[in-house]
């Protein structure tokens, strides 16, 4: 007589051990974007970032919602190790913390779906994805962003499922220190409390007491941004300073309407390499059933998927397709939702192996896509061409452990001045001039200028 066992496959009325999962998931992914990661130093934000992290300067200088302190402090405490190069380690902290995001997502879906198969599957494809991947190789801050995101969703469904006091403080501690971090964290912090409040006052199935642990579990969390803020506001005033925390010099950006900017065409370009898999159709079936989760899982997962949707798509700036990342997370969260649903009509022994090809197609498809770009005469015009960077596979190979035209043009400018020599930058090639100058002792003697500085 044959026992009774569940398959692979099969759902489970108990909530199956994710923690076998996770930690596959994260080792995987962080193996992959460390050997990935640039080896040297970076362009435009991802060269301040290590910049910054090297002089050890928190706040920056486009206002206090482009500060990232906790972040900053990260790649302090990362710079500080002994292992590989200094640049090296600020990219590979990226990737981990994008290894740390996909790990993180795997739990959300296995916790919504009950599934560990409809997990892992999400979990590569999502991990493989166009800009997680290029993300995760560079020195930025979305990743960890995203990380925070994704553990938030997770500690949100388990809060819906089970409601504990507990798990509303950790969610609010999380949403915190995202806040210390990038202002993305702002976006569902509204979903979160109407959900509190609900569960309070409308549900009874928390006491009021719980609101305020939460809310000590926020500032703690927040603490690191809520103390620049404050100093702001001692030395600028109140209104100056919520406006710089909120938006720093990009309020126009931040509030527009409706994308525009010449390279929005190229952005969408960029932002539908990811979906060169089947996340897209498995996300609008898994919308569309999302119903059957209750409507509180429902509301809650709709509502912060459609703010990140509608913040991304009318977002105008020059590297819009960035900041599809916490967008990817929560379509990632639909498409396990819509897999499991699917794996309900259609044999999963289909499903699995058709979903993860597609995934593992997607290397495939980035190391192609230049030379098919080039080939159509599609290659996109720049106002200022990077020396030593071709600008079709930066953009469009997410890995860049071989990709050095950065520390390349640095080391170049630098070796071919003289000393006494002034060499302005913009922004773009600051941050790269600065750091070979300061870890490399070269130039020593010729003097940086930004065109912004070179202008007054």
């Amino acid at each position: 007589m044959r026992t009774a066992t569940h398959s692979l496959y099969a759902p489970v009325q108990a909530t199956p051990r994710v923690a076998p999962l996770w930690a596959t998931v994260f080792v995987a992914f962080a193996c992959l974007y460390l050997f990935t990661a640039q080896r040297g130093v970076s362009w435009q934000d991802s060269g301040m970032f290590q910049w910054r992290i090297l002089a050890g300067d928190y706040k920056g200088e486009l206002g206090l919602a482009l500060s990232h302190p906790l972040y900053i402090g990260m790649g302090r405490a990362a710079g500080a190790l002994n292992i590989g190069d200094f640049a090296w380690r600020l990219n590979a902290l990226s990737g981990i913390g994008m290894a740390l995001a996909i790990a993180n997502l795997a739990g959300a879906v296995c916790a919504l779906t009950n599934r560990r198969w409809v997990a892992a599957v999400v979990a590569v494809t999502v991990g493989l994805a166009h800009t997680a991947w290029w993300l995760g190789t560079i020195a930025e801050v979305y990743t960890w962003t995203a990380a925070g995101l994704a553990a938030e969703m997770w500690l949100m469904i388990s809060l819906i499922r089970r409601p504990a006091r507990g798990k509303l403080a950790a969610l609010a501690l999380i949403s915190g220190l995202g806040w210390s971090i990038h202002n993305f964290a702002l976006l569902p912090l509204p979903v979160y409390i109407v959900l509190a409040v609900w569960m309070i006052w409308g549900r009874r199935q928390l006491r009021p007491s719980a609101l305020a642990l939460a809310a000590g579990a926020y500032i703690i969390g927040a603490s690191p941004y809520l103390v620049m803020i404050a100093q702001e506001a001692a030395e600028l005033g109140f209104i100056a300073a919520v406006k710089s925390a909120l938006f720093g010099r990009y309020a126009q950006q931040v509030l527009a309407v409706a994308p525009t900017g010449g390279m929005l065409k190229v952005n969408m370009a960029l932002s539908a390499m990811n979906f060169v898999n089947m996340l897209i159709p498995l996300a609008v079936f898994g919308w569309w059933r999302l119903r059957r989760q209750g409507k509180a899982m429902a509301a809650a997962i709709a509502a912060v998927t459609a703010i990140e949707l509608v913040f991304f798509v009318r977002y105008p700036v020059p590297d819009q397709f960035t900041f599809i990342l916490p967008s990817l997370m929560m379509i990632g969260l639909g498409a396990g939702l819509g897999l499991s649903e699917l794996a309900n009509r259609v044999p999963a022994r289909v499903l699995a192996p058709l979903c993860l090809l597609l995934a593992l197609l997607q290397p495939g498809v980035y190391a192609m896509a230049p030379g098919l770009v080039h080939r159509l005469g599609l290659t996109p015009s720049r106002e200022v061409e990077r020396p030593f960077r071709d600008e079709t596979s930066y953009w469009l190979v997410p890995w860049k452990h071989h990709e050095t035209s950065a520390q390349r043009f640095a080391e170049a400018a630098l070796t071919q001045a003289k000393p006494g020599d002034v060499i302005v930058a913009d922004s773009t090639s600051l941050h790269p001039l600065l750091l070979v100058q300061r870890l490399h002792s070269l130039g020593e003697d010729v003097i940086i200028s930004d065109t912004r500085s070179a202008a007054e």
